[in-house]
This record gives C-alpha cells, sequence and structure tokens, in this order.
C-alpha cells in the first residue's frame, strides 16, 4: 500500500492479506506507521492500530460499547425484522452495555467463575481433551479444528452453561453470534430460538436455585437477589456459549497453527509445560481470534492529535497493538517465555472478558495433552483456508500429521 492510498480495513479481504494481516504481509504495520489513527472512509469508522492508544481507549468512559441497537435501526426493515431475536439477545449481553447496566449483568455471572471454579473445571476439560485425543492419535492424522478443538470447547460449554443433552445438537458449528449479527444473516435464527425455548424449561429450577447445572450454580445466589429479567439472563447464557465456543475454538487452533510454525517453541512447550499459562497468553497475543472491537464516542476525544467528534464510530485493532513494536519487544516472533498477559484479545478495562481464565485453562490442557501424545506435527497443507472475516481470524480447517507421542 502507497502513502497515496486511502488505507482501509477492508483491504484485508484482498491478497496478499487475506490470508494474514501480519507477519510477511505486514499490513498493520504499514498502516501503524503511517496512520496510527485515521478515519476509514470505506467502514466509516475512526482506526485505532497501536498499543497504549487501545490500551487506553478500553477504560475511557467516553467511549461505548452500547452499539448493537443503533446498528439494527440502521438496517432495511426486512433484514431487520429477521434478525431481531438476534440484536435482542445481544443487545441484552454485558458485553455491549455500559454501566450501571453493565455492572448489574457483569455480576450475574462474575461471582462464580473464580480461580476455585477453574480450578474444578481442570479435570473435566483434561477428561474431554484425552477421549477426543483417543480417537485419533493412533491414525496419525487430524482436522484440530473439527476432530479437536471444537468439539472440546464444545463439551467444556454445554457443561459449563447447563445445555440440556437434547439441545446439545445445537452448539455444534457455532458460528459467533456477533460475526452472525454484523454480516445480518438469517442462518441463525431458529438455532437462537430453539436454544431458548430448552433453556426456559430449566427456568423455574434455575429461579429458586434447585437446578444443578454449573450455569444454576454461578449465578443462582446472585438471580435469587437481583433483579434480572429472564432476557438478560438468557443472552448471557448465550455469551457464555459464544465466548467460551466459537472464540476459544480458534484460539486454540490459531495456536496449534502457530506452533506447528515454530516447531523449536512447540519442543520447549512439550519440555516444559510449566510455561503452558505463560504460552497461553503468548499465543494469544500472537494470533488472536478477535482481531477489533468497535466502540462509540459519547463525546469529542482526541488522540494522537486527530479530533474523533461525539457519535463516531471507533475501531480499536487488537491484532494491531498486539504486534506492536513500541510494546513488545521483536513482535512477530512467538516467544512463549515472554511475559504477554497483557495482550489486548481479553480487552482492558470493564469490558476485560469474564471468562478469560477458564479460556486460559483450556489452551493449556489442549496444548498440553496434544504436545503429550503426538510429535513432528506437520500442517498438511502450508496455507490454511481462513473464513472471510476481517474482524475474526477462524480457520475453516487444519488437517495435520504426526507421529504418536
Amino acid at each position: 500500500m502507497s502513502d497515496s492510498q486511502t488505507p482501509s480495513l477492508l483491504n484485508l479481504f484482498t491478497p496478499p492479506w487475506s490470508s494474514t494481516p501480519y507477519g510477511t504481509y505486514d499490513f498493520y504495520r504499514e498502516i501503524r506507521e503511517n496512520s496510527p489513527v485515521y478515519y476509514d472512509e470505506w467502514m466509516h469508522t475512526w482506526v485505532i492500530l497501536g498499543y497504549d492508544e487501545i490500551s487506553r481507549l478500553s477504560k475511557d468512559a467516553r467511549l461505548s460499547g452500547a452499539r448493537i441497537d443503533a446498528f439494527h435501526e440502521q438496517l432495511p426493515a426486512d433484514v431487520r425484522a429477521d434478525i431481531k431475536p438476534l440484536a435482542s439477545a445481544l443487545s441484552d449481553m454485558m458485553l455491549f452495555n455500559e454501566p450501571p447496566r453493565h455492572t448489574r449483568l457483569r455480576q450475574l455471572i462474575r461471582p462464580g467463575l473464580t480461580p476455585r471454579f477453574i480450578r474444578e473445571m481442570r479435570p473435566t476439560i483434561e477428561k474431554l481433551a484425552d477421549e477426543l485425543l483417543d480417537r485419533v492419535v493412533d491414525q496419525g492424522h487430524m482436522d484440530v479444528i473439527h476432530d479437536f478443538s471444537e468439539p472440546l470447547t464444545r463439551g467444556v460449554i454445554a457443561r459449563l452453561a447447563g445445555v440440556p443433552d437434547r439441545a446439545a445438537h445445537l452448539l455444534e458449528n457455532w458460528p459467533g453470534l456477533l460475526h452472525e449479527f454484523f454480516t445480518q444473516s438469517r442462518a441463525e435464527i431458529s438455532r437462537i430460538t430453539e436454544l431458548r425455548d430448552a433453556f426456559d424449561e430449566g427456568g423455574p429450577q434455575r429461579r429458586d436455585g434447585t437446578g444443578t447445572d454449573l450455569f444454576t450454580q454461578i449465578i443462582a445466589e446472585r438471580l435469587q437477589h437481583g433483579d434480572f429479567t429472564d432476557d438478560e439472563v438468557f443472552a448471557n447464557f448465550l455469551l457464555l456459549i459464544d465466548a467460551g465456543q466459537a472464540t476459544t475454538t480458534h484460539l486454540i487452533g490459531n495456536a496449534v497453527l502457530a506452533l506447528a510454525g515454530a516447531p523449536d517453541q512447540a519442543e520447549l512447550l512439550r519440555e516444559r509445560p510449566d510455561l503452558g499459562v505463560k504460552a497461553a497468553h503468548e499465543l494469544m497475543r500472537y494470533d488472536s481470534s478477535v482481531q477489533f472491537t468497535t466502540r462509540v464516542a459519547l463525546a469529542d476525544l482526541e488522540v494522537l492529535g486527530r479530533r474523533i467528534p461525539k457519535d463516531d464510530s471507533v475501531t480499536l485493532v487488537l491484532g494491531s497493538g498486539n504486534r506492536d513494536p513500541k510494546h513488545y519487544r521483536d513482535p512477530d516472533r512467538l516467544d512463549i517465555t515472554r511475559p504477554a498477559a497483557d495482550h489486548l484479545s481479553f480487552g482492558h478495562g470493564i469490558h476485560y472478558c469474564l471468562g478469560a481464565s477458564l479460556a486460559v485453562a483450556e489452551i493449556d490442557v489442549a496444548l498440553r495433552r496434544l504436545l503429550e501424545r503426538t510429535r513432528g506435527m506437520r500442517l498438511v497443507d502450508a496455507r490454511p483456508e481462513w473464513l472471510d472475516s476481517i474482524n475474526f481470524r477462524l480457520l475453516k480447517r487444519l488437517p495435520v500429521t504426526f507421529d504418536r507421542g
């Protein structure tokens, strides 16, 4: 991209950046060095690419994440009507609200996702990982996404969210609801409706605290002492599924892809499993499944000398900030010993991901078990195929071969 060209995130749909926005063809670096803050005429949003600016703005109360209703209202009437169930669910999620409602919704789930709870979940994650690997280790090949990471995260979240057995199939190939919403897809509406029907069946037990599923145990006390509507409870049940499945599935996939390209780091992690948590954070920094997040300016603000007017959209490019050399030394090198827990992939500020510790535990277990039971992992396709998205780094599949460990 030359200096005379107007930068746009939409260029990520074109070669060579459609396969990776960083690395050999460093789209992010080129824009970050020339236009660290710019207005994207094609996407109608201000784009922020530097780590320090993203970190600071993530904590700035003048930027709001409550953007679902406004976007929904801008859609054509027929599309708006078709995706209303999805829009309503998203607008009730804590992620797309600001204080005081955000604070209240966050308190519904936050007390349950404690370090003790994560420790108690770990044997379940390990058992699921081993069962999945039992099916593939003897054959010497698998699709990391469809044979391992997707069923692993699906199994964990089904137990966590208390999805009834008869509705468990609805979690298969979970697409990511935010992706579906912003691409105006009608495909997932029936899935959400069926999940709501199954969820409502357990409503009385959830309300009186007699439900035996983990989700009821997590929210029981808050539900009995707080004023939460059924719509709000269901929306944040969906948020657990969405963040715990789609995002984490592809964090694991992207991590395996990165380690396949850095066999020295894979071998180090095999020899030093105690580095697992540090490695998980570094791998999330290196290639996050979520590349950017969008906010709305509630007041005029200035970033690096550029004035951003009230009501304008602001896009924080997390993938770029995670590779900013002003914050991380040699950022394009994978280094599992790097202290990278301050990466942007979980967000910063009040919207920091509530399920971060669970995601780290899943990545740690998945990689630990994979490296214990396989050796010499090799990519079947040197250029794996990605889903068409500039906001999400989601592999369609990741076929690999390996030797038994």
